[in-house]
C-alpha cells in the first residue's frame, strides 16, 4: 500500500535528531571510547623511553669492557714496539678491529689523528628519488619508516678530528683509564665511543678512541616498534570493527525504531510498521515488539474510537430525526389529542438522547478510569449476593416457593478475586437483569460460581427465547439491543453488555454468550458466562 506522503507543515517539526546522518551519535560516542583506550595503551607501549635507557647502560657497560681489552692489548704491545714502528701498529689495530660496525682512531699525545681503520655503517631509510615525483605510496612508506624508526635522542656526535670535545663529555665509569660516552648520529642511532690513553714507559705517547655504531641493535629496536605499532593497528582496526559492529547491533535498531515512531506521530499511525526486531532475543528485540504491541493497542483504540464516533453519530440520529419530525408537524396538527401524542413523541426521544448520553460518557470515561483503578482483593459472594438479595422475592437454593425468581449455586464458600467492586457489580447487575427481562413469567435465573484454582466462572442462565443465531456475534458490540417485546422502543441504549465486556476485559478476563438447547436443537434460553482470574492467597 502507498504511503501518504507527510504534512509538510508537521515536516518542519520533524525532529532534527532524526534526520539521517552518517553516524549516529551512539557510534560516536562508542568509537571514541574504544579508540581513545586503544591509544592509551598504544602510547603507553609506543613510549619506550626506559626500555632506550636501558639499552643503553647495558650497551656502555659491554662497551666499556671490551675497551678495557682493547687497552690492554695495545699498550702491551706498545711497551715492545713503541711508535717506531707505525705500520706494525696499525696492522696490529687492523686486526683488532674485527667488526664491520666500529671504527678506531689512533690519537697523538696532542690530540691529533694519526691513524683512522673501519667505517661507521649508515642506516639505510627509504629514500624518495623526487618529492615531486614520488607516488603515494612512496611518501606513506617514507613516513612510515621514519615514525618506526629508532632515534635515541642523544647528543649529536661531533666530529672525530675534535678530541677535546669528545672528551670533555667521555667519563669513567668501572674503569679509571677507560671512558666512555654515548651520542646519536646524524640519523638519530646509536653511537658509542670510548678513549683510553697508550702508554711507553709511564709516559704518554697517544691514545686510541673506538666508536661503534651497532645497527642491528637499532634494527632490533625499530623492529620491536614494527611489531608494536602492527598490533596497535590490528587493535584499532578490531577496535573500529567492534565498535561498528555495536553501533550497528545497538545504534542503528535504536535509531530505526526511533524514526519509525516519530513517523508514526507525525502520520497518526497511518500507513507506517514499526520495525519487528522480536527475533533478535535481546533488550532491542523486547523493545521492538513492545512498540509493536503498543502501536497495535494504539490501532485498535483509533478504530474504535472512530467507529464509536459513528454509532454515536447514527444513534443519536434516528430520535433526533423523530424529534425533528414530531416537531414539523406540531404546528399543522389542529386537534389537541394529536398534538399531545407528538409531545409525547418529542419528550420520549428526548429522554432516549438523554439516556444515550448518559450511557455514551460512561462508556466514553470507562477505559481511563478502569486503568487508573487499583485492584483490591475481593469476596465474589460480597458483590452477588446482595444484588441479589435488591431483587424481589429473592430466595435460596433448597427454597420451595414457586415465586422464586433468582437460584444461585456455589457461594457457601469464599470466592477470593482481585478487582474493582463497584465495576462489577455493574456487570452482574447487567447479566441479570437482563436474564429477569428475558426470563418468563415464574421461570427462575441461575447464578452458578463454580471456584477453580486459576480461573473462577460465573454463568448466568435464563430460560427466555435465547440469542438469535446470527446476531450472536454481534452481542457485545455498542448500541446492539435485542430486547422483549413487552418492552417499549428505545427504553435500553444498547451499551450495557459492550459496557460489560470493558469492564471484564479490564479485569483480564473473559465474557461470553451462548444458547441453551436441548438435544434436539430447540433453545431452552441465553447463558452469559463471566471468567475471572482466582486470586491466589
Amino acid at each position: 500500500m502507498p504511503k501518504l506522503p507527510p504534512d509538510p507543515i508537521e515536516e518542519e517539526h520533524f525532529g532534527e535528531d532524526l534526520r539521517p546522518r552518517p553516524l549516529s551519535r551512539l557510534t560516536y560516542k562508542i568509537l571514541s571510547f574504544n579508540i581513545l583506550v586503544v591509544f592509551i595503551i598504544a602510547m603507553g607501549i609506543t613510549y619506550l623511553g626506559t626500555t632506550r635507557q636501558n639499552l643503553i647502560e647495558s650497551k656502555l657497560g659491554n662497551f666499556e669492557t671490551e675497551s678495557f681489552l682493547y687497552s690492554n692489548i695495545l699498550n702491551r704491545l706498545l711497551e715492545s714496539n713503541g711508535f717506531s714502528e707505525n705500520d706494525r701498529l696499525y696492522s696490529e689495530i687492523s686486526l683488532l678491529n674485527i667488526r664491520e660496525d666500529q671504527q678506531i682512531v689512533l690519537y697523538t699525545a696532542g690530540g691529533g689523528v694519526l691513524y683512522k681503520n673501519g667505517k661507521l655503517p649508515v642506516r639505510k631509510f627509504f629514500e624518495l628519488k623526487s618529492e615531486e615525483r614520488a607516488s603515494v605510496f612512496d611518501k606513506v612508506s617514507s613516513f612510515i619508516e621514519g615514525l618506526l624508526s629508532v632515534t635515541f635522542h642523544l647528543q649529536i656526535l661531533p666530529s672525530l678530528d675534535s678530541s677535546d670535545i669528545l672528551s670533555a663529555n667521555e667519563q669513567n665509569y668501572n674503569f679509571s683509564d677507560i671512558k666512555i660516552a654515548a651520542w646519536s648520529s646524524e640519523d638519530g642511532g646509536l653511537v658509542l665511543t670510548s678513549y683510553f690513553p697508550l702508554y711507553k714507559q709511564n709516559t704518554l705517547i697517544g691514545g686510541i678512541r673506538i666508536i661503534r655504531r651497532d645497527i642491528d641493535v637499532e634494527e632490533n629496536f625499530a623492529e620491536t616498534r614494527m611489531e608494536i605499532f602492527r598490533f596497535f593497528a590490528l587493535a584499532l582496526l578490531m577496535t573500529v570493527a567492534h565498535s561498528l559492529y555495536l553501533a550497528s547491533l545497538i545504534g542503528h535498531p535504536l535509531r530505526k525504531l526511533a524514526t519509525a515512531a516519530e513517523a508514526y506521530r507525525l502520520n497518526r499511525g497511518r500507513f507506517v510498521d514499526i520495525p519487528d526486531m522480536s527475533a533478535r532475543q535481546d533488550e532491542i528485540g523486547e523493545l521492538s515488539h513492545a512498540m509493536r504491541e503498543m502501536a497495535d493497542s494504539l490501532q485498535k483504540r483509533l478504530s474504535t474510537i472512530e467507529q464509536f464516533a459513528a454509532d454515536v453519530a447514527h444513534e443519536l440520529k434516528n430520535p433526533l430525526t423523530s424529534l425533528r419530525s414530531a416537531l414539523e408537524t406540531f404546528p399543522r396538527v389542529k386537534k389537541e389529542d394529536d398534538r399531545q401524542k407528538l409531545m409525547g413523541v418529542a419528550l420520549h426521544d428526548l429522554q432516549r438522547m438523554d439516556r444515550l448520553i448518559s450511557d455514551i460518557s460512561q462508556a466514553s470515561r470507562l477505559d481511563v478510569e478502569l486503568s487508573r483503578s487499583e485492584l483490591f482483593l475481593l469476596d465474589l459472594r460480597e458483590i452477588i449476593i446482595p444484588l441479589i438479595e435488591s431483587r424481589d422475592n429473592p430466595l435460596r437454593e433448597n427454597t420451595t416457593n414457586a415465586e422464586k425468581k433468582i437460584i444461585y449455586h456455589g457461594l457457601d464458600e469464599a470466592v477470593m478475586i482481585y478487582g474493582h467492586s463497584g465495576r462489577l457489580e455493574q456487570v452482574f447487575q447487567n447479566l441479570i437483569g437482563n436474564a429477569l427481562s428475558f426470563a418468563p413469567e415464574g421461570s427462575p435465573v441461575i447464578v452458578t460460581v463454580i471456584n477453580g484454582s486459576e480461573r473462577v466462572r460465573i454463568t448466568v442462565d435464563d430460560s427466555g427465547p435465547g440469542i438469535p443465531e446470527n446476531r450472536m456475534d454481534k452481542v457485545f458490540e455498542r448500541f446492539y439491543s435485542e430486547r422483549p417485546i413487552s418492552e417499549g422502543f428505545g427504553m435500553h441504549s444498547g451499551l450495557g453488555l459492550s459496557i460489560a465486556k470493558q469492564i471484564i476485559d479490564a479485569h483480564g478476563g473473559t465474557i461470553s454468550a451462548e444458547n441453551l438447547k436441548e438435544d434436539s436443537g430447540n433453545i431452552l434460553g441465553a447463558r452469559f458466562t463471566v471468567r475471572l482470574k482466582s486470586a491466589i492467597i
